[in-house]
C-alpha cells in the first residue's frame, strides 16, 4: 500500500475538514462559506459519499484530504502528504523515497549555510557588504530579520559544508558549489550578498546573491531541484504571510530589497517575484491567500512589459483577446471576490527608491492603485492605434470582459464612458458589445445537465482527463506552454492533477509515489501515441476545452441545486458559466 492510500485509509475528507471548518448537514451533503475566500453564501461542500471537497464559489477547486491541506496551508503535494502522515501517526519505514530523503537533505544544507552566510556577514570579512547595505538604507535589524548574508571570496562555504559531513557532488547538485574546467570545486556564490528565499513555513529553499562590484550577471539563485524553483516561490511570503491575510490585501514588487525596505518602514504585506517574469504560480500563491493584488513594479520600459507579461500570461486576463478562447472564468484574475490593481510610480523610480524618499506616499499610491480595467484601458490606447477601426476593436474586445465582471453599476457605466471617451465612439455603441444578462437559461437540449454520464464507473470529466494525461506521457511531450492558459484545478482526480504539476515540473517525470507510478503505468499506451505532432496538439487542444466544459457543467448543476436563485451575485455568476458553455459548444462544433 502506498503513503497516499494509507492517508485515505486513515481519514475521510469529512473528519479532516471539520476540523477547520465549521460544517453544516444538508441533506446528504455538508456545506458552510468557504474557509479560503471571503463569502456571505455558504459555497463550499463535503461529499461522504464520494470522500471529497469542493468549493463552487470564488476558488472553484476541490480534491481529497491531500489537496485540502494543500490548498489550506499553501503547500506542496509533497509536504502534504509529510503534514499528514506525521498527523496521523503513519510510520515512514515502508513509505520512505529518495526524493523525501533529498529535499530533507537540502533544507538541512540550507540552514547550515545561511548559518554560514549571516556569521560571515557580521564578521570581518563582511565590512564592505555592511557598509553597502547601510547605504541603500538597510538596517542591521532589517538584515537580522530577512537573515541576509555573506559569501566571501573563494570556497570557504563549501569547505564549511563539507566538513559538516556532506559531500561536494551534493552542494554542487543543489546549487551551492560550481565545478570549474579544471574539476575543483569553488562556492556558486562567491563574493556577493546572499538573500535566503523562504517558503510560508520559514523553511530556506534556495538563496539569492548579489554582486557588489561591476562584474554580470548582478545577481543569481540557486538552481532549480527537488527543494527550489524560482517561478513558484514569493520572496518575503514567510514575513508576509499573516499580514496578507488580516488586511486582505498583498502587494507585489520586483526585487530583495523593495520588499525588505517596505518591511523595514511598516509596510508588511509586500512580496516579491525576484525579477520581472511574475509566474502562474506566483500568481496562484497570492491569489490563494488574498482577494486583492497590487502589482507594483518599476517605472521603466521593462517593469511596463513585465506588468503586461504578467496580466496576460499568469493573471490570464488577456484570455478573451483570443478568439479561440473566449473569456474563462476559472482566470482566477477576473473571479467575484478577486480584484487586482495596478501602481504607476513616478518616472525612474521603484518600491524601494520611492519609500526611502518618503515612506508615508507609499500608503498613497497604493491606496490611488488603478483598478485593472481603468489602467489597461490607459495603456492599451497608448500601444495600440486606437484612431483605427482595427485598434478600437482590440481595445475594446480586451478590456469588454472585465468591464461585464464589474458588479457594481455605476462603476460600470464609469468605465464604460471612459472606453467611450478614449476610443471617440459612443456609450451607445459600447454597450451594444455586451451580452444580454436578462436571465438565467435552463436548456431544453439539457447542454448544462449531462455530467451524469458514466463508463465503467468513471465520470466523462474523470475520462477526458485520463486522456490528456495519456497523451502527455505516451508521446513524451516536453512543451510545458501547452498548459499556460489552462488552469490545473479543473481536473477533480488528484493523482491525474498531480501527475501534471510533476509533468510540468519534470518532463520525464521521475516520481517515485507508488500511486503515481501506478497511474503512469495504467496510462502509458501504445494506442495514444501520434505520429503526426500537429494532430497530436489538436487533439489535446480539443481535450483542454472539453474538460472545461465538464467542470463548468457541473459547477453550474451546483449553483443551480444548492443555491438561491434570487441573488444577484449567483445568478450573474451562473450566466457568466452558462455563456461560457455556449462558448465552448460553438468551438467544439467548428472544431468537428
Amino acid at each position: 500500500m502506498s503513503l497516499t492510500e494509507e492517508i485515505k485509509n486513515k481519514v475521510t475528507v469529512l473528519d479532516l475538514v471539520s476540523e477547520f471548518v465549521d460544517l453544516k448537514k444538508q441533506g446528504r451533503l455538508f456545506k458552510s462559506v468557504c474557509p479560503f475566500h471571503s463569502e456571505n453564501t455558504p459555497s463550499f461542500i463535503v461529499d461522504p459519499d464520494k470522500n471529497m471537497w469542493r468549493c463552487f464559489g470564488a476558488c472553484s477547486t476541490g480534491g481529497d484530504v491531500i489537496s485540502f491541506i494543500m490548498k489550506k496551508d499553501s503547500i506542496s503535494f509533497l509536504d502534504s502528504l509529510n503534514f499528514l502522515k506525521n498527523k496521523l501517526g503513519i510510520t515512514t519505514e515502508n513509505f520512505s523515497s529518495q526524493k523525501f530523503k533529498e529535499i530533507e537533505e537540502i533544507k538541512k544544507i540550507n540552514m547550515l549555510s545561511a548559518e554560514f552566510f549571516k556569521t560571515s556577514l557580521f564578521s570581518t570579512s563582511g565590512e564592505n557588504v555592511r557598509n553597502y547595505l547601510k547605504n541603500r538604507g538597510i538596517s542591521k535589524q532589517s538584515a537580522i530579520d530577512f537573515d541576509l548574508g555573506y559569501n566571501p571570496p573563494g570556497n570557504k562555504l563549501s569547505d564549511y559544508i563539507n566538513n559538516k559531513g556532506y559531500s561536494l557532488d551534493s552542494l554542487s547538485k543543489y546549487g551551492l558549489v560550481s565545478k570549474s574546467k579544471g574539476e575543483t570545486f569553488y562556492d556558486f556564490f562567491s563574493d556577493r550578498l546572499i538573500f535566503p528565499i523562504k517558503n510560508q513555513k520559514k523553511e530556506i529553499l534556495g538563496f539569492g546573491g548579489r554582486i557588489l562590484n561591476d562584474q554580470l550577471p548582478k545577481y543569481i539563485n540557486t538552481k532549480k531541484n527537488l527543494a527550489f524553483d524560482k517561478g513558484s516561490v514569493l520572496y518575503g511570503i514567510d514575513q508576509s504571510v499573516e499580514y496578507i491575510r488580516d488586511n486582505d490585501e498583498c502587494v507585489l514588487v520586483e526585487g530583495y530589497t523593495d520588499v525588505i525596505i517596505a518591511h523595514q518602514y511598516g509596510y508588511k504585506n509586500v512580496v516579491a517575484s525576484m525579477g520581472t517574469a511574475i509566474t502562474t504560480q506566483q500568481a496562484s500563491k497570492i491569489a490563494d491567500i488574498s482577494n486583492n493584488a497590487i502589482i507594483a513594479l518599476d517605472a521603466d520600459q521593462a517593469g511596463t512589459e513585465a506588468t503586461l507579461n504578467a496580466l496576460d500570461k499568469s493573471w490570464g486576463i488577456f484570455a478573451s483577446s483570443n478568439k479561440d478562447h473566449p473569456s474563462g472564468i476559472t482566470n482566477k484574475s477576473v473571479r467575484k471576490n478577486f480584484i487586482l490593481k495596478v501602481v504607476e510610480l513616478p518616472d525612474e523610480t521603484d518600491p524601494d527608491s520611492f519609500i526611502r524618499k518618503d515612506f508615508k506616499a507609499w500608503k498613497t499610491i497604493i491606496d490611488d492603485a488603478k483598478p485593472i480595467i481603468e489602467y489597461l484601458i490607459k495603456l492599451l490606447a497608448a500601444r495600440f492605434d486606437s484612431s483605427t477601426p482595427e485598434g478600437k476593436e482590440l481595445i475594446e474586445e480586451t478590456v469588454r470582459p472585465f468591464i461585464s465582471n464589474e458588479r457594481n453599476p455605476y462603476i460600470q457605466d464609469q468605465y464604460i464612458s471612459m472606453l467611450s471617451s478614449q476610443l471617440d465612439v459612443s456609450e451607445q455603441r459600447i454597450r451594444a458589445g455586451f451580452d444580454n444578462k436578462s436571465r438565467i437559461y435552463f436548456d431544453s437540449k439539457n447542454n448544462f445537465n449531462d455530467t451524469n454520464f458514466m463508463h465503467n464507473g468513471k465520470t466523462r470529466l474523470l475520462l477526458l482527463t485520463e486522456h490528456l494525461v495519456s497523451l502527455i506521457i505516451s508521446n513524451n511531450i516536453t512543451n510545458k506552454d501547452l498548459f499556460n492558459d489552462w488552469d490545473l484545478e479543473m481536473i477533480d482526480d488528484t493523482i491525474c492533477k498531480q501527475l501534471l504539476y510533476e509533468w510540468i515540473n519534470d518532463s520525464d517525470l521521475n516520481v517515485t509515489d507508488a500511486n503515481l507510478i501506478e497511474k503512469i503505468d495504467s496510462l502509458k499506451l501504445e494506442k495514444s501515441v501520434f505520429y503526426d505532432n500537429q494532430k497530436l496538439l489538436e487533439v489535446i487542444g480539443k481535450l483542454k476545452i472539453q474538460i472545461e466544459r465538464e467542470y463548468l457543467v457541473m459547477k453550474n448543476n451546483a449553483l443551480i441545486s444548492n443555491t438561491d436563485l434570487n441573488q444577484s451575485e449567483i445568478k450573474d455568476q451562473i450566466i457568466t458559466i452558462q455563456n461560457r458553455i455556449k462558448n465552448i459548444d460553438i468551438l467544439l462544433s467548428n472544431k468537428n
